[in-house]
């Protein structure tokens, strides 16, 4: 099977340049539409996809290079660009994005909607064609799980705190040499784990394995709650919060769960406690969290999701209206806790082979629902 290269400049974006497929797809101008067209020496027509908007567009390459049936697919780096995307929405069977707005022009032919992404939270799903199938994306549980791990350990033994002052000269941090108090650690405390989905059970697991307890709460009831000793519905989330040393935030954004960790729950927590959000920022009431950490009601925080994400306007934008890199006790990286090479061969594999399954008529994985 081969691949071509073919570059449908605008403005004055230089093309003709080949693109390995096995490098993210990353364009000096984001106005740019990129075709690959796979094809077979069987010939004829083939499927029609679409890779929409920047994320998509940059793994193209390594999704199309696993895919196996012959596909003729587009990459359109700018979802708002009207003028390209309408002919390609006219003849995509297949869009790959994650996502999908009320605005996007008609696609009468549309099929698959495959995301690039777990959460739906950028998808209008009730502006989606009726008759698609939409399938999300995993594979980025081993990777956050352990970011969770990590960050737990880190706050509790005042890592950063330590290695800061050490490097300044300092033993403070030192009971022995520095006078300084002792740092916690995590055996026997008591993690709870807010969303007990497929990222919840792998922190759980790795939670478990440190001898801490383990409790959780879920929309939906949980029949195995195993390694959680309880799973609390999430109307009993009053009654769980008290009882964490450390809360970790793994549930989807949905109407009930945005702004669900307000002023109100924040102050149920343990004095000390500490917060890990590496689900969705709108989850968690930017300004009370803010507050709980600066007057030390909490001990700590680790967050990896944002209320504000750079923009072609401010590439440089700042994560939160709130200056959460001020506070010496709060972790904080750019949204990148599943940011390995293990979890890109993971979902982009798992990708591919949706998309041979589509072409071949086969039942597809992680459905999410049908329009």
């Amino acid at each position: 099977m081969a691949l071509a290269v073919r570059c449908i400049p605008r403005r004055d974006l230089a093309c003709g340049h080949e693109i390995a497929a096995s490098k993210p797809f990353a364009p000096a101008n984001r106005n740019a539409t990129i075709a690959f067209i796979y094809w077979s020496v069987r010939g004829g027509e083939h499927m029609k996809a679409l890779f929409l908007g920047h994320f998509a567009a940059s793994v193209a390459p390594r999704i199309l290079a696993k895919v196996k049936t012959p596909l003729e697919a587009s990459i359109l780096d700018d979802e708002s660009d009207a003028a390209q995307l309408a002919p390609l929405m006219a003849d995509a069977e297949i869009v790959v994005s994650h996502i999908w707005r009320a605005d996007f022009p008609p696609a009468p032919r549309l099929r698959l909607l495959q995301s690039v992404a777990a959460g739906l939270d950028l998808l209008d799903t009730g502006a989606v064609p009726r008759g698609v199938t939409i399938c999300n994306v995993f594979g980025h549980e081993p990777a956050i799980a352990e970011y969770v791990i990590m960050a737990m350990l880190v706050l509790t033994h005042r890592l950063f705190e330590a290695v800061t002052t050490f490097r300044a000269g300092s033993w403070v941090a030192s009971p022995q040499f520095g006078g300084g108090a002792p740092h916690g650690e995590v055996l026997g405390r008591t993690i709870g784990i807010i969303g007990y989905g497929r990222i919840g059970r792998e922190v759980a697991q790795r939670a478990a394995g440190l001898k801490c307890r383990v409790l959780a709460a879920n929309r939906s009831r949980i029949a195995d709650p195993a390694p959680a000793e309880t799973v609390f519905p999430l109307t009993d989330l009053d009654r769980m919060l008290p009882l964490c040393d450390t809360v970790v935030i793994a549930c989807g954004l949905a109407p009930e769960t945005r702004g669900l960790i307000d002023a109100h729950r924040l102050a149920l927590m343990k004095p000390g406690a500490l917060l890990i959000n590496v689900a969705r920022a709108a989850i968690v009431d930017e300004d009370a969290l803010y507050a709980a950490l600066k007057d030390g009601h909490l001990g700590g925080a680790a967050l990896d999701v944002w209320w504000q994400y750079p923009t072609a306007a401010e590439p440089e934008r700042r994560p939160s209206r709130r200056p959460f890199h001020e506070l010496p006790n709060v972790l904080i990286t750019p949204h990148s806790s599943s940011s390995t090479e293990a979890t890109a061969e993971r979902r982009w594999s798992v990708v591919a082979a949706n998309l041979d399954r589509f072409a071949r008529g086969e039942p597809l994985e992680n459905v999410v629902l049908q329009t």
